[in-house]
């Protein structure tokens, strides 16, 4: 009986020593995957006293911390980028519309530069105006009913511009009557000089460009009123200035056209050349010769 006992605490004394073991076996491996769940989200700031693996959990959750904060920046970083990003594109989009609608607006479909709108159709541009011509007679815009006219605003002295349109427009005159022999056509040149510009200066002048420029001047009142009904800007000096008989005028530059009954057609910058307005012209009468109600607006 007594061997039995011996022999059974012996047993259960060995039992015991093998569930302890386990028990510490499991309280490890417990351990080990709190301190793998902690690092993944926060600093190991504790370990079992004893442990051999302590140093290498500590330097692994500290690896884990920084790549949270790495992954942190990063994030951060992107939603920049991504804003930074669709507010430039929001940006591109709204200037092409913007500046696909002011083309059309201004320039309208096929490039032609547009001027003022009362409201809707043809702009308020031409009318009235009481000029001479350079040889003395008084002339009207109803003396040109019946042609086709093209309008140039400048002065004789100026230097540079005046002479390149008005040798462009001569230009558009001989084409366009090549390709429309039927067509009557006037190219005028308005004065914005009267101060300077006599009668003589201009015809002079004009004589350079083309034998059928026709020449007008007036009082300065009267140019000035020529000026606004055709929407032309020109500044003149100071009476200072004036008197020295050595200034410049700045004003639009621009060549007008107006249709057989008066009434605006186009206009163009300096941004076409003779062959450009030449074409557009010719292509105007057309429209005009098979429906004299055509109008461009």
């Amino acid at each position: 009986m007594r061997r039995f006992l011996r022999s059974s605490c012996g047993t259960l004394s060995v039992a015991a020593a093998g569930i302890l073991g386990s028990s510490s076996s499991v309280r490890s491996s417990l351990w080990s995957t709190k301190c793998a769940f902690r690092g993944a989200g926060e600093p190991n700031t504790a370990a079992p006293a004893g442990s051999s693996s302590s140093g290498a959990s500590t330097s692994s959750s500290q690896g884990n911390v920084q790549e949270a904060e790495e992954l942190k920046k990063d994030q951060a970083a992107l939603r920049k980028f991504m804003f930074t990003s669709g507010f430039g594109i929001m940006c591109a989009v709204t200037l092409w519309f913007g500046s696909g609608y002011a083309k059309k607006r201004y320039f309208g479909e096929e490039g032609s530069a547009r001027v003022s709108v009362e409201t809707r159709g043809r702009p308020s541009l031409g009318g009235p105006f009481v000029l001479v011509n350079t040889d003395g007679e008084v002339v009207t815009q109803a003396d040109f009913q019946g042609h086709w006219t093209f309008f140039y605003f400048g002065f004789v002295h100026c230097p540079e511009i005046c002479p390149v349109e008005l040798n462009r427009m001569s230009k558009v005159v001989d084409a366009v009557r090549a390709e429309k022999p039927n067509q009557s056509i006037k190219p005028l040149f308005v004065s914005c000089d009267p101060r300077r510009d006599s009668l003589l200066a201009i015809r002079e002048y004009l004589s350079v460009f083309h034998k059928d420029f026709i020449g007008l001047v007036g009082t300065p009142k009267q140019v000035n009123d020529a000026c606004k009904s055709y929407r032309i800007y020109y500044s003149v000096p100071s009476d200072s200035v004036i008197e020295t008989d050595d200034y410049l005028i700045d004003h639009s530059i621009a060549i007008f056209l107006f249709d057989p009954k008066g009434q605006f057609v186009d206009f163009f910058g300096n941004r076409y050349d003779e062959k450009e307005i030449a074409e557009k012209v010719v292509r105007y009468m057309g429209n005009f010769e098979r429906d004299p109600t055509w109008t461009n607006w």
